[in-house]
């Protein structure tokens, strides 16, 4: 029997069918991408975004987030990077016989003899590494992994590659039957051509689109959200009210998602049992792209519309209002995805283009709208927090360095109206210019942007951009990691750059400088909580922990849910506005924080500060309380009444 021509005839014929196959998916799903919307920003900055590619992708830095899995996932992803040049020398040998060898690589050359070795280490490492993927999948059942059937046929399919790989080589060294080795040969190649018809039809479409989802994917994250064109009368459409107002960008990320379940599992409303899961709103979305929408969308014929609404129909009004916007699964997505724009976006079209929310936001936006904050306070009441202290009002000191722009939880909530006095009184002890906007301070917008009321927000930022020109503004302090967040990332779109510190940047810059010296006063154990927006949205990390290894007596502890790992408060999003059914995101978080035994859960946001003192009285917990990093470094003065 003539191997040589059956391996040809064989796999010459099944070559250009796998082909066929691959490329018209392949362009219908590129054809899909084209019929969404245009991405709004464009692509710059490549340096940062090559970056991204060599640690994100490359190096699966993002995977070892989760140690073992990541270890698995990224020995799997080298092994085959290894194992491409193996797979071109088999493909080589069905054509010209088994002596072919890529040029350099063949058995007599120091390369073709390194390459043999680490070869066999591959394919028996891959071979170990699916085992361990079958062992956490159908053994120990991971709860965040979905067992579809998609799922086992290709851990199978890789396993098999291994195998037949493995009883194919032994054949080439006779330590099995020629029969053995030339069956495996032809089923090692044709099964690759399978896989490769395989790969753009289902989760493992991400072996061609990740390396573009990484490279293109928003630099700021979700935590600039994009401005909308609302004096554009000729634009009719706002959000994603059906599946083609996507932009192609958020279609490359359904295309992209792997359904690992790790933004799932770190969504702290998918944690409490709530209707979302961001995983189930990617597949959501890309089941109805692909198999609902497509003969439409591809027809070219505009005039044809959409079988369902994106909301309620696709994705439940429920699933985009439980989002608290913290990023969590942002951060913990190996290929940056973006959720939380997807989510806002929805919202966007619900509120802008359907006049659908929440009842409770009825009096949240009127508040916004005529008074200039969400508590619907009158601007007479702004100032309260600070009677006796005599702050100065930037008309009145127009030298002022510093804007100390509060915030509205700050001026308006009794527990943060607290924390106010104690960082008006530590920057006046310091020296520090600073004069703060009184009466004419509103809502720098975040709140509504959030919440999809983006006619509000912008009208709240355009007017406080105006008043901040007015006045010559150019550096602001603030204590609300929401209001530093938005002044930084989105006033620039609105013609408003600002320098912008948040009051734990400036409190450990004081003192790094030796100017700060907190008094040698022990207060305890404290337990950091990191602020979503501080902490994820804008990598400020570090100060926090700063201020508090600088305080003499105190001893510092971090829960495992830190920093990137940070579990939110549950207020982000606007969701401070909102009812929450039980368990409670807040009580969640404080019981995690309470397992370090605390006698002071320290924050640095007034959101996070109202959500985890009523957390612990909820709870009914005793001897701890929470403090923001100003009073701390105050000291015992400065504890909170009983």
């Amino acid at each position: 029997m003539n191997w040589n021509i059956i391996h040809g005839y064989v796999i010459g014929a099944a070559i250009p069918a796998a082909l066929f196959f691959f490329f018209r998916a392949v362009y219908m799903r590129y054809r899909l991408l084209q019929a969404c919307a245009p991405v709004p920003d464009p692509v710059a900055e490549h340096g940062t975004r090559l970056k991204e590619v060599l640690t994100f992708f490359l190096e699966q830095k993002k995977l070892f987030q989760d140690l073992k899995p990541g270890i698995m996932h990224a020995f799997i992803f080298w092994g085959f990077c290894i194992l491409s040049l193996r797979t071109i020398t088999m493909f080589g040998m069905a054509f010209y016989g088994f002596d072919f060898h890529l040029p350099g690589f063949g058995p007599d050359t120091f390369a073709g003899e390194g390459f043999a070795v680490l070869k066999d280490y591959t394919v028996v490492i891959v071979t170990v590494m699916v085992l361990y993927a079958m062992v956490r999948r159908y053994i120990l059942k991971v709860p965040r992994l979905l067992n579809t059937p998609s799922a086992l046929f290709v851990l199978l399919m890789i396993l098999g590659l291994m195998v037949t790989d493995m009883i194919f080589e032994a054949g080439l060294r006779g330590a099995s039957s020629p029969l053995a080795g030339h069956t495996a040969f032809l089923l090692h190649c044709l099964g690759i051509l399978a896989f490769l018809v395989y790969i753009p039809t289902g989760k493992h479409m991400h072996i061609l689109t990740s390396v573009f989802n990484v490279y293109l994917r928003p630099l700021h994250r979700s935590g600039r959200l994009t401005k909308l064109p609302l004096e554009d009368e000729s634009v009719e459409t706002y959000g994603t009210p059906n599946i083609e107002n996507l932009t192609w960008k958020e279609a490359l990320d359904l295309y992209t998602c792997t359904e690992c379940g790790r933004c799932t599992e770190a969504c702290p409303a998918a944690s409490t049992n709530k209707k979302l899961s961001p995983r189930d709103v990617i597949n959501k979305q890309k089941h109805f792209l692909v198999d609902d929408e497509a003969a439409r969308l591809l027809s070219g014929d505009k005039t044809k519309e959409p079988s369902k609404d994106m909301v309620p129909d696709v994705v439940e009004a429920q699933e985009a209002w439980d989002c608290t916007t913290c990023q969590a699964c942002e951060q913990a997505c190996p290929l940056n995805i973006s959720h939380v724009q997807r989510l806002n976006s929805m919202r966007r079209s619900e509120v802008l283009m359907k006049g659908k929310f929440p009842a409770e936001l009825k009096r949240v936006f009127k508040g916004m709208q005529t008074n200039g904050n969400p508590w619907g306070m009158g601007a007479e009441k702004r100032m309260d927090w600070a009677k006796g202290l005599e702050i100065p009002l930037l008309e009145n000191k127009p030298g002022a360095e510093y804007l100390l722009y509060l915030g509205c939880n700050s001026a308006f909530d009794d527990r943060a109206q607290k924390v106010s006095r104690s960082l008006a009184a530590l920057l006046k002890e310091q020296g520090v210019s600073f004069a703060v906007l009184g009466e004419s301070e509103t809502c720098c917008g975040e709140t509504a942007r959030r919440l999809g009321e983006e006619a509000v927000g912008q009208a709240l930022i355009e007017a406080n951009v105006e008043l901040f020109k007015e006045l010559k503004v150019k550096k602001i302090i603030t204590p609300c990691p929401h209001c530093y967040n938005t002044f930084k990332n989105e006033y620039p779109d609105f013609g408003g750059n600002y320098e912008v510190l948040h009051h734990s940047e400036l409190i450990a810059k004081l003192m790094e400088s030796g100017k700060l010296k907190p008094a040698d006063n022990p207060q305890g154990r404290a337990v950091i909580h990191d602020s979503c927006y501080l902490g994820r949205v804008n990598s400020v990390y570090q100060p926090s922990r700063d201020i508090l290894a600088g305080v003499p007596g105190l001893e510092v502890s971090e829960h495992e849910r830190s920093k990137t790992k940070g579990f939110c408060c549950g207020a982000g999003g606007g969701r401070f506005w909102l009812e929450e059914g039980e368990p409670r995101i807040n009580h969640a978080r404080v019981k995690q924080l309470l397992e370090t035994k605390p006698s002071i859960i320290a924050t640095s946001c007034p959101y996070c500060m109202k959500m985890l003192s009523d957390g612990i009285k909820d709870l009914g917990a005793t001897g701890v309380e929470v403090r923001d990093l100003s009073e701390i470094v105050s000291g015992p003065a400065a504890a909170v009444p009983k």
